[in-house]
């Protein structure tokens, strides 16, 4: 396997290539900047941290990995921030 490729992301011609980070980075943004449900944020913001988390877990310890881990905490603050979950 080369270091470019995540480790668990399936490397066949279907397969989406994994993204950069600031293509996460954006669609984070987005979310963020979008207004929508809380409960509906928390879904989408789950799949990009997944995305996220993933791809920094299959870098560990590379350079490649340092953006991931970087979008990773500064997802964490401003998602808790703003969407701050409430006890049912």
């Amino acid at each position: 396997m080369s270091s470019d490729q995540p480790g668990d992301i399936p490397t066949n011609s279907r397969a989406r290539p994994p993204r950069c980070a600031d293509e996460i980075e954006r669609d984070f943004l987005d979310l963020m900047m979008s207004g929508i449900p809380s409960g509906i944020a928390h879904d989408k913001f789950e799949r990009l941290w997944a995305e996220t988390n993933a791809l920094a877990a299959s870098w560990m310890l590379t350079e490649q990995g340092r953006p991931y881990i970087a979008l990773l905490k500064g997802m964490h603050a401003a998602f808790a921030e703003r969407y701050a979950r409430r006890p049912e």
